[in-house]
């Protein structure tokens, strides 16, 4: 007697690549059930059926994965704000740089409107 195999039976394949979309998304800060959506548009399931699959077969499997991933997002939040720091940084002396060269450049301004006041000036008496 042959084992019927179901049309919609998942394979290991799918499970892995199920897997990897659900771990992916909740390292990047995501919710599992925005990996369910997308592993359902890839897989070709619902969004239920590979949420099922998840809590039902694959999460125990891959719980200490699961856990690490959950840790990640908190270290990549922290190297964000350090770039953001450091831009903040950046953007500060810029602005620095850009205000003195316009206070130069005001005085220069000044300088020369004085300059022309007194040509003008000569050439009017």
């Amino acid at each position: 007697m042959e084992l019927k195999k179901r049309k919609d039976q998942w394979t290991k394949e799918d499970d892995e690549r199920l897997a990897e979309i659900v771990l992916h998304n909740v390292q990047n800060g995501k919710t599992q059930l925005e990996a369910f959506e997308m592993a359902a548009m890839e897989l070709g399931r619902t969004k239920q059926a590979c949420g099922f699959r998840w809590n039902k077969t694959l999460r125990g499997q891959y719980s200490q994965s699961l856990l690490a991933v959950r840790n990640q997002p908190q270290q990549s939040m922290r190297s964000h704000l350090k770039l953001a720091l450091t831009s903040f940084d950046e953007l500060t002396d810029a602005y620095q740089t850009l205000e003195m060269r316009h206070r130069e450049l005001q005085n220069e301004h000044e300088k020369l409107v004085k300059w022309l006041q007194q040509g003008y000036s000569l050439m009017k008496d």
